[in-house]
Order: structure tokens, then C-alpha cells, then sequence
């Protein structure tokens, strides 16, 4: 077993509660803006409100609470990201109760489930959740009290129509007037922030409750401490240093405990600017406006922004000079001169212009796209962690950044790798402050989790490499056993897989075979408009046996640098998107159950799925089941069979394409595919040469270097010899000289 540390890098704030967090911020930031929304997206300025603003309106709604409801309630919020909803998490979170962030992406009937599992007496909630949260609360005897959170949403018909609906309803609240129950103005105006705010929660008091975004039906309820949250925060502040007064763009939901640690908490600790994103189409705009300093992402985003950033450089005709940039950028950061940022003015402008961190987190990001931000000249921190370690584990920093790696433990958090050899992959374990009390009323689970050293068990295997630093290679979950012994981890193929981009995303699962072997297999989802480009056949149809060469060469150029065992045998692909989870992670288990389905309907094995698109397959069966739910309605059945001949008649009529015509075409998507496929052999070949030459013009460079460092050397070393040929010449010699 190995076991690593964390260190400490940075002074961080002395925070060790979150009630102490926003005292410091209305004293020490009084007057700077906390957080900066747009009340609606057609608006041109911006509400902002101050560090004091927070504290005052935090005040009113702890006030307003302790009327309707006991001290220690549990109070859910659920809702788009905005400022009702943090001030709602802090007033609960500081210690007046403990706060319950719902995923407003969920499905309604998931929602309830876990309303009634977290036990919340009040629900706060926008105006999406309006008609379903108001059918909760009559199922839910624990709702006592529902709060609607005005936003854009609400219309002036609306809300007439919600006030006469609850126009006798004293349980239900729009949020400005709840906070004008508070009557705390005299007291806010004459008291210190101290005397008014309820007192802190003690270091092992709940202070929040939150489901994980597991792919499982029933998600576990994670419950955070006190100490699990402010140690958290003390960390991450203690291994990242950030420059003063700075701007943090809030784009992920802030249920999940990522942004709600490292974009929220970590942002007030350290007096920033929280400018809340109007929508994912509106993030470059919203870089630009707010000259976004730090942004908290997933890979998705991330890739989504590289993609833009090409794609905006091609219809500009600018993408050979942005090829040009990040070559040039990379081989002088090589030589020790960092001019990144000046090459790529123009485009870190279109990002805002002070773009300095991305902190990365919920997945793994592929080392092209890690590539291409350094290459502008942005530090990519990425990172590891779980909700049930409140969450951040592991990151790169300002000071080691370890480009494909996860980063070392933070401050605080020792790592455990359960390996039987150094650098060898095994379970990753975890001991800090920052891991969870427990799963609310789940003992059985707790334990399995939390052993009785108090070693949080990840499920996450990974190895410890340079510097320290972390490498994820899977779940153990997902790990596939094959039938030699040998392990592998889907997750690292898939990476692979995934830095092409015309491959959307991709599950790697093991197989079994009559003969009692397992296949790797791949299923694939390709993104259309970039295979067309990648085959070169822009128009016209794009066949199946097109796609399958242009897979089989991918899946052989991986398989060659992988260890045989590792290498993939079967691969199929569908244009449709696989099941997610509301982080974007694929819901592996729903999808081997629809694949499962899928292989029983078909009949076919590995060898015969190989290399084609299994969407016909999928509606092939989904047909199949709805007619046997309809109770095979034969005539129903008879009727569309015979339409749809007609209509294939009808358009074969339309077309009167003659014999000899379709051979003609025939013969030319023929010799169009074989042309396509010997440019690409063509282009490999060109490009292997080019890589030849960067190498022997490396080489000439390093030998030229070389020579004036030796011919440096041979003149440093005739100045001496001629220095001592001169002192041994004797004053009798000097005489004869003259």
C-alpha cells in the first residue's frame, strides 16, 4: 500500500465554520460585489450585490425561518443557479439548520422519493418546480412551508394567478416577502454581525445533505459536517493561490458539491466576484463581459470550447495560423520562454482576456484538450473527488501541475493507493477532516464505506506517479476480468477513444463468449458532421462500410500501443446519445441493460456486430416490444406495411432513376471511397514525414546548441592555456623579446 499527504502551499483564511466565512466577508469585503446576476437575459446591466448585501439578506432569512419553522429544520432548495438560492444554502448552512440542495435536472418522479428520504420542512424552489413542488407538499406531511423564488420565469399573469391561488394559503411564500417577515431592518442597522446571526453549528453538527449523482435509481443521501465543509474549503485555499479581488463565472449547477465548494465557498473565503452564467449559449458572452478570471468546469464544457475556438479559426480562414500559434507556443515554453498569452491575444480576448485558471473536475479530460489550454496560456487544475469527501481530494496546483493527472492530495488529505507493488494501480482510499459523517439512515452502507479506521473506500482505482501526483484509471465496478486473469479498465480506453473528435462518447465493456473468453467491445457514439469530415465525404450518403474502415483504422492505430491483452476486439456505433446522469457521466449500468436487450434481440454475436451501426437494431426491437404491447394489432400492422410500400414506390417513381444509372453511381461511390481511402493513407503518410522532419529539425537545433556550447568551452579553455603560456616566460625572456 502507498500512502501520500497533501501540503500546504498557501496561507489559507483561518475559516473553520461557514458562519465565520460570512462574518469575515462583511467585514474584510464590505463594499465589494459578492455576487453579479442579470435579472432577466434581455437586460444590459446587472444586479449586484455586496458582501454586506449577502450578510444582511442572510440575517433576514435565518429571522424569517425561526418563525415558521423549529431551529435545526432541514430546509430543501431547488432551482437554477441565482442569488435567492445562495442565500437560502448560507442562512441554513451557518448554522440555523441543515440545507438539502436538490438536482433540478432530475425527474419529477425522483424528486419526490427524495423530498420524503431527506425529511425537509420547508421547500424553497423556482418557478419550474412550482405545480410539482405544491402535489409534494400534500403527499409530504413533513412540508410545512413552500417558498417560490421569483425569477425571469414568473410573469405578471403568473403571479396574479399564483396570488389568487394562495391568496388564504399562509404556509406559501414568494421569497421577497418572506424576507420582509424578518423585521430585523432596526437590528441589522444597530447590531454587529456576531450578535445577529445564528450561532454556529458545532464541528460534527449536519450541516448538509445531498444526493449523489450516482447512475442508480435510489441515490445515496450523503450528510456533511461542519468540519467536513470548512475543511474542505481551508485546503483548497491552501493549495491554490489566487490573485485579489477576481471574477469566478458560476455555470455548474451549485447542487452538485464541486461548484458549490470551489465556486461558492472557496469564492466568498476569498472576497471574488461570483458572476452567475445566463445559460450555456451565452458562456463566451458572459467571459467577455465579466473578464472572467477563474472558471469552474467539467470536460464537456471544455471540449465544447476548444471546438469553438476551431471552429471559429476555420470559418475565418484563420486555423493554419492557430496550428502555426500552438506549435510555436510549445517548443519556446520548451526553451524556457513563455510567450503563450501574447501569441494568443486575440483569442483569450474573445474569452474575456483575464482567463487565467480552469479548475476541472467529474471527469476525466482529455490530454489534447489539456494541451491546447496550456498551449493559450490558461492553467488547467485538474482535479479528483467524490461527495462523500466533500468533495475535492486531489488537483493540480499554481505551484505542480502534472498535465494528465489528477494532482496531488490537497492540504489536509492523505491518499491511500491499495496496491501490493509502488506505482502499481489499486483502490484509492482516503483520510481527511472533509470525509462525510455517513448515508442518512443507511448504517449498513456507512460502514461499507467508511472502514473502522476511518479510510473512506472510493471504489476509484488509480496509481501514484510523478511528483506525487494521481493518475485515475477506472471504478472497480467496471472493471473487466478477463478470462487469462488479467484485469482492465474501461475508463482508460475510453479516454483514448474519446480525444477523437468525431467520437462523441464511448462505453468499453467485457463480452463473453460461448467459449467461456471475454472480448473488450466498444460501443461508440459518432458525431456526424465530423465523420463526414474525417472520411472526407461531405455530401451524399455516408455508408456503413465507409464509417467501419475509418473505425477499424482508429481502432487499430489504439490496440498498437496498447499491451495485447488490453487491445479492443469487437466495436459497434450508433448516432444516438447514451443515457447520462445530470454530470454528464454515462449511466453505464442502464446502457449494458439496453445492450444486453439489444444482444438477445439480435441473436448476433460480437463478430457479426463488429464495425456496424446498431441503431437499426435498437428500433428494430423497440417495434417489436410496442407491437406486442399494442397486442399485435395485426391490421394496424398490415396497414403501415403496405403504406410504407407505397411510399417507397411512389418515391422510386419520383426518382426513375434507370438500371444503368444506378451501376454509374454505384461504380462512382466505389471509386470515390477508394480515392477518400488512399488521400487518407496519403495523408498518414504525409504526416509521419512531417513529424520526421520536426524531429531532425529538433535535433539539428539541440546539435547546434550543442556546438556553441562546446565551442565555448575550446575558446574558454585556449584563453587559459594562453594565459599560463604567458605567465611561465621568464623576465630574462621578456628582455630578449624586447
Amino acid at each position: 500500500m502507498e500512502i501520500i499527504s497533501g501540503k500546504t502551499y498557501y496561507q489559507a483564511p483561518p475559516i473553520y465554520n461557514l458562519r465565520d466565512l460570512l462574518i469575515e466577508g462583511q467585514k474584510k469585503f464590505e463594499d465589494r460585489i459578492s455576487v453579479a446576476y442579470r435579472e432577466k437575459i434581455s437586460d444590459e446591466d446587472f444586479v449586484k450585490k455586496t458582501y454586506n448585501d449577502l450578510y444582511r439578506d442572510v440575517v433576514r432569512m435565518q429571522q424569517a425561518l425561526a418563525k415558521v419553522v423549529e431551529p435545526g429544520s432541514r430546509i430543501a432548495v431547488i432551482g437554477d443557479n441565482s442569488y435567492k438560492w445562495m442565500v437560502t444554502y448560507l442562512a441554513t448552512a451557518t448554522g440555523f439548520g441543515t440545507i438539502v440542495p436538490l438536482d433540478r435536472l432530475l425527474k419529477h418522479e425522483e424528486l419526490g422519493p427524495m423530498l420524503k428520504r431527506s425529511r425537509a420542512s420547508v421547500i424553497v424552489y423556482d418557478a419550474s418546480f412550482h405545480e410539482l413542488m405544491q402535489s409534494l407538499k400534500e403527499d409530504n406531511e413533513n412540508i410545512s412551508h413552500t417558498i417560490f423564488m421569483e425569477s425571469e420565469k414568473l410573469t405578471p399573469d403568473l403571479k396574479a394567478e399564483i396570488d389568487s391561488e394562495h391568496a388564504d394559503d399562509s404556509s406559501f411564500f414568494f421569497f421577497s416577502d418572506f424576507l420582509a417577515t424578518s423585521d430585523c431592518e432596526e437590528a441589522l442597522e444597530n447590531e454587529s454581525p456576531d450578535q445577529l446571526l445564528w450561532p454556529a453549528h458545532k464541528e460534527d453538527e449536519i450541516c448538509a445533505i445531498l444526493f449523489t449523482s450516482g447512475t442508480s435509481a435510489s441515490a445515496k443521501a450523503v450528510m456533511l459536517t461542519e468540519k467536513n465543509l470548512s475543511s474542505n474549503v481551508r485546503a483548497l485555499l491552501g493549495s491554490v493561490c489566487f490573485d485579489d479581488n477576481i471574477s469566478a463565472l458560476s455555470i455548474l449547477p451549485l447542487h452538485h458539491t464541486f461548484e458549490n465548494t470551489c465556486g461558492f465557498l472557496c469564492m466568498l473565503a476569498i472576497g471574488a466576484r461570483i458572476d452567475i452564467c445566463d445559460g450555456l449559449r451565452y458562456v463566451s458572452k458572459n467571459l467577455k463581459e465579466h473578464q472572467t478570471y477563474i472558471l469552474i468546469a467539467v470536460p464537456a464544457l471544455l471540449t465544447g470550447m476548444k471546438r469553438a475556438i476551431e471552429n471559429q479559426a476555420k470559418r475565418t480562414g484563420q486555423d493554419r495560423k492557430l496550428n502555426i500559434g500552438l506549435k510555436l507556443a510549445r517548443a519556446l515554453r520548451f526553451i524556457g520562454i513563455d510567450r503563450r498569452r501574447s501569441i494568443f491575444k486575440d483569442v483569450l480576448a474573445e474569452l474575456g482576456g483575464k482567463l487565467q485558471i480552469i479548475i476541472s473536475g467529474a471527469a476525466s479530460l482529455d490530454k489534447e484538450t489539456l494541451r491546447f489550454f496550456d498551449a493559450l496560456g490558461i492553467d488547467v487544475l485538474q482535479g479528483y473527488g467524490l461527495t462523500e469527501a466533500s468533495p475535492v481530494v486531489s488537483g493540480g496546483n499554481t505551484k505542480i501541475n502534472v498535465l494528465g493527472t489528477v494532482g496531488q492530495p490537497i492540504a489536509g488529505v492523505t491518499v491511500a493507493v491499495d496496491n501490493d507493488k509502488k506505482g502499481e494501480p489499486g483502490e484509492i482510499l482516503v483520510y481527511a477532516d472533509s470525509v462525510m459523517a455517513g448515508y442518512l439512515d443507511d448504517e449498513e452502507a456507512t460502514k461499507e464505506a467508511i472502514d473502522e479506521a476511518g479510510w473512506l473506500h472510493t471504489g476509484d482505482i488509480g496509481c501514484i506517479g510523478r511528483r506525487n501526483s494521481i493518475t485515475i484509471t477506472g471504478r472497480s465496478k467496471s472493471m473487466i476480468v478477463l478470462s487469462s486473469g488479467k484485469k482492465v479498465f474501461p475508463e482508460e480506453l475510453e479516454t483514448l477513444l474519446k480525444e477523437r473528435e468525431f467520437i462523441k462518447d464511448s462505453l468499453v465493456f467485457g463480452q463473453e463468449t460461448d467459449a467461456g473468453d471475454v472480448v473488450i467491445t466498444a460501443k461508440l457514439v459518432l458525431d456526424e458532421e465530423k465523420i463526414r469530415e474525417k472520411t472526407g465525404i461531405h455530401e451524399g450518403d455516408l455508408t456503413e462500410e465507409d464509417i467501419s474502415n475509418e473505425l477499424a483504422v482508429l481502432i487499430e492505430e489504439i490496440n498498437r500501443n496498447l499491451p495485447a491483452f488490453k487491445g479492443i476486439r469487437s466495436y459497434f456505433y450508433s448516432f444516438q446519445d447514451m443515457l447520462q446522469t445530470t454530470t454528464m457521466k454515462v449511466r453505464r449500468g442502464m446502457e449494458m441493460d439496453n445492450l444486453q436487450a439489444l444482444f438477445a434481440h439480435t441473436k448476433e454475436n460480437w463478430q457479426v456486430l463488429r464495425g456496424k451501426n446498431i441503431d437499426q437494431y435498437a428500433e428494430e426491437r423497440l417495434g417489436r416490444e410496442d407491437s406486442e404491447q399494442v397486442g399485435g394489432d395485426v391490421k394496424s400492422s398490415a396497414t403501415e406495411a403496405v403504406a410504407a410500400v407505397e411510399e417507397k414506390e411512389a418515391a422510386a417513381k419520383k426518382r426513375k432513376v434507370s438500371v444503368k444509372d444506378r451501376i454509374r453511381q454505384r461504380e462512382l461511390r466505389r471509386a470515390r471511397r477508394k480515392y477518400y481511402r488512399d488521400l487518407r493513407v496519403l495523408n498518414r503518410m504525409y504526416d509521419d514525414v512531417l513529424k520526421k522532419r520536426e524531429r531532425l529539425t529538433e535535433d539539428e537545433r539541440k546539435l547546434q546548441v550543442r556546438e556553441a556550447v562546446v565551442e565555448q568551452r575550446l575558446k574558454k579553455i585556449r584563453e587559459k592555456i594562453e594565459l599560463d603560456e604567458s605567465e611561465k616566460i621568464t623576465p630574462a625572456a621578456k628582455v630578449s623579446q624586447k
